[in-house]
């Protein structure tokens, strides 16, 4: 896989912090933009979230989704620092896990839907 011929831009969120008012904010969100190679989502890469071959982001169950709203891209294990948003070809999707494979992580993404967050 040495062929980087994508790119992918990784989102985190600072995590909120309260004023000396008391208030609540959100973290600013910041973006960077790593190398990826689109990968398919197929019926191996199904199974491997139903069982525990994978690493489900944020400790959560696998939600019941179809493989239409899917994707799957890999990226240098380097370049992750454990972000839960990504853009990826113009649609903002959450990372639903990761796998390593060698230098590599295998990046299993959700599209987002109209109601999600």
């Amino acid at each position: 896989m040495s062929r980087w011929s994508d790119d992918i831009t990784l989102l985190k969120a600072d995590k909120a912090y309260q004023d000396d008012e008391g208030a609540w904010h959100e973290g600013e969100r910041t973006a960077r933009r790593v190398f990826c190679n689109k990968g398919i989502m197929g019926l191996m890469t199904m199974a491997q979230l139903r069982s525990s071959e994978v690493r489900i982001t944020g400790g959560e169950d696998v939600p019941e989704v179809g493989m239409r709203n899917m994707h799957v891209v890999y990226i240098r294990e380097v370049d992750y620092e454990g972000e839960d948003q990504v853009i990826f070809h113009g649609k903002e999707m959450d990372v639903i896990a990761t796998t390593s494979e060698g230098m590599n992580l295998k990046v299993i993404l959700r599209e987002r839907l109209g109601n999600d967050g």
